[in-house]
């Protein structure tokens, strides 16, 4: 016997706000000369918007630096969520000096831990 199954509906995954801002935070601290990343994210139905506050390095070029956030933090919600990314506003709150630790506390578990990772 052959032939196909009929399709199950499926409820749209609803991803809590909270994670979703998890996930850019991790996004951005992927990318070099950026720590301590706070996030808000807004969900919308499948639809999401993300302000982002970072600190970068002393010296790093700002609206580059920006711009790499944006669309790393964008490509991950939407490849982990199946969410489409509406904006990701970056605001940067703070300079760092090169070779200065993050600040304690920093993120948004508190640990102050560094995730950095080569990409």
């Amino acid at each position: 016997m052959t032939g196909t199954l009929p399709r199950r509906a499926t409820a749209p995954v609803t991803w809590p706000e909270e994670r979703t801002a998890g996930l850019a935070e991790e996004a951005a601290r992927r990318t070099p000369a950026v720590s301590d990343p706070v996030a808000v994210a807004r969900v919308d139905g499948a639809a999401v918007r993300v302000d982002l506050d970072l600190v970068v390095t002393h010296g790093t070029p700002l609206a580059g630096v920006a711009e790499t956030v944006r669309r790393r933090v964008a490509a991950r919600i939407e490849a982990h969520t199946g969410l489409t990314v509406e904006a990701v506003t970056v605001t940067v709150v703070g300079l760092r000096l090169p070779g200065e630790p993050p600040s304690p506390g920093a993120g948004r578990d508190g640990s102050g831990a560094d995730a950095r990772e080569a990409t």
